[in-house]
């Protein structure tokens, strides 16, 4: 088998509006070719409400119109059924009216059939669109229409904020900064792999992850509606010429390519330009697949978009792996290291029982970490330690994590983690240390001074035998809360205390490290 690309998956020179035909003279069967659709009509000549029929974009409105819902009825028909189509369009105003070209392609897109007379046979009465469930009704008999089963359906309508743009502005429209991406699906089942674009930076998060991580996916945040990405300065893919339009910026493209598609999926422009978007899909292992008019364009993707694109691009979805790894290491740390804290409250806070601050002298917190990544909730054993029985005789744990999880204790069922947590006594804990340590305390451990994100000193299980027998462990305890030892290492800051504290609270930590 050859290891050279299918060279019928190019940018073809060629009128979109042909674009079916086009593709049935290189393909045997066209049907579900494409698995997703990332494009921009051009609508720039359209401010002018130009009178050329030459190609798309350069004619009055409703050609315009007419031709879109043609050309991406054809890519409807090419498309697979999991597919998704994804449009960058403005509004833009001309003529003292904001022209709302987003939302004008949406009822073209959601109407692919172009019904506008009513389907029954004895009836030939005007349909009117009912914009809130997109039917279609006859104004004459009633019958509701759906066209919705063969048209695109609008998913999502995305903000992308450009970041900088030209200083344009006029009385009544400020300075434009953002487009509208537009998402449709053909059906149900598009695909969709949210988990590939998850933002997994905490210095993204919101400022009380560390206080709060069981509110976040240990994979990440999902994006929000709103995307940041600068335009691409011009002379980023190639040498600067005077007709290279702006093309999408590499971080939106890849967003999109991974969200809509997976490696080896065929990637379709019917307006490619200068290649951007189809260069960046190909560098992310998918087939690329476009039409345009313009020969230097074409010209322009081969000698130097494609190549710098293959070249730079690449995929980082390894990057991301690792994050995501990086990620769910701390989450799931600084949740069972929470829970632990939190369920030290719950027991000595509670009118159940008659344990009291004080008597639980130390927690010890295990976990194994290869568990984080599994699709299973992993498994964390906690221990009390007290110094004697007589301390929990009473105490019903089972009791106390319910008492996580109702209502008015806010969010303990959230933690995704199978706790096993049991009370020992001083010497009970010692006898199993020395004769049957558990297997991941088998090395060094850490130890927490009431805070469940910052390890303040770390040493040898031997070390913390001795210091557990010479009961030197009680320098470890902070004002309110416990020493937690834990095999567990995770040193974060915590955006929600202050700097100068943080600093002067972690200074003796760092240095007692090895």
């Amino acid at each position: 088998m050859s290891d050279e690309p299918d060279s019928r998956f190019r940018i073809y020179q060629h009128d979109s509006r042909e674009l079916k035909s086009r593709l049935e003279a290189e393909f045997e069967d066209v049907d579900g070719l494409v698995d997703t659709i990332i494009t921009s009509p051009p609508y720039a000549d359209l401010i002018d409400y130009g009178d050329h029929d030459e190609q798309v974009g350069q004619q009055n409105y409703e050609s315009f119109l007419d031709d879109i819902r043609s050309i991406y009825k054809q890519c409807y028909e090419i498309a697979a059924d999991d597919c998704t189509l994804w449009i960058i369009t403005d509004t833009y105003k001309t003529n003292g009216r904001v022209v709302r070209l987003p939302f004008d392609i949406a009822d073209e897109l959601e109407n692919l059939q172009n019904h506008k007379t009513c389907l029954e046979p004895d009836c030939s009465g005007h349909l009117q669109r009912n914009r809130g469930n997109g039917t279609l009704v006859c104004q004459t008999c009633g019958e509701v229409h759906d066209p919705l089963p063969e048209s695109w359906r609008m998913e999502d309508n995305i903000i992308w904020d450009k970041l900088r743009t030209r200083p344009w502005h006029q009385k009544g429209r400020l300075r434009n900064v953002y487009e509208h991406i537009t998402m449709y699906s053909k059906t149900d089942e598009f695909t969709y792999n949210k988990d590939a674009i998850r933002i997994t930076d905490p210095d993204e998060f919101k400022k009380w992850w560390v206080n709060y991580p069981e509110r976040y996916s240990p994979k990440g945040i999902v994006p929000s509606n709103v995307w940041e990405f600068p335009i691409p300065k011009q002379g980023q893919w190639g040498p600067k010429v005077s007709y290279h339009p702006s093309p999408f910026p590499e971080g939106l493209v890849r967003r999109i390519v991974h969200l809509a598609s997976d490696p080896g999926d065929v990637v379709f422009d019917p307006f490619a330009g200068i290649g951007t978007t189809l260069a960046i899909a190909e560098a992310l292992g998918r087939k690329p697949l476009g039409f345009e008019l313009n020969s230097e364009y074409i010209d322009y993707y081969e000698d130097h978009v494609r190549p710098t694109a293959l070249r730079e691009v690449g995929s980082v979805q390894s990057t991301l792996q690792d994050e995501q790894a990086l990620l769910q290491d701390r989450i799931y740390t600084l949740r069972i290291h929470k829970y632990a804290y939190e369920l030290y409250k719950e027991l000595i806070t509670t009118d159940r029982n008659s344990l009291r601050d004080g008597q639980i002298e130390f927690i010890q917190a295990t976990s194994d970490p290869t568990q984080f990544d599994q699709d299973a909730d992993p498994a964390a054993s906690l221990v009390f330690v007290c110094e004697s029985a007589e301390d929990f005789n009473d105490v019903s744990m089972d009791a106390a994590m319910e008492g996580m999880l109702s209502e008015d204790k806010g969010s303990g069922d959230y933690y995704g983690v199978d706790f096993d947590p049991m009370f020992s006594t001083v010497n009970e804990y010692l006898d199993t240390l020395r004769t049957d340590p558990p297997t991941l305390l088998d090395e060094e451990v850490y130890l927490y001074q009431g805070k469940h994100n910052w390890a303040e000193s770390n040493m040898e299980i031997g070390d913390w035998i001795e210091c557990v027998a010479s009961n030197d462990w009680l320098q470890y305890w902070s004002k309110t809360r416990p020493p937690l030892v834990s095999n567990l290492n995770i040193q974060v800051e915590n955006p929600m205390e202050d700097r100068g504290q943080k600093q002067a609270g972690h200074q003796a930590g760092l240095n007692s490290f090895d």
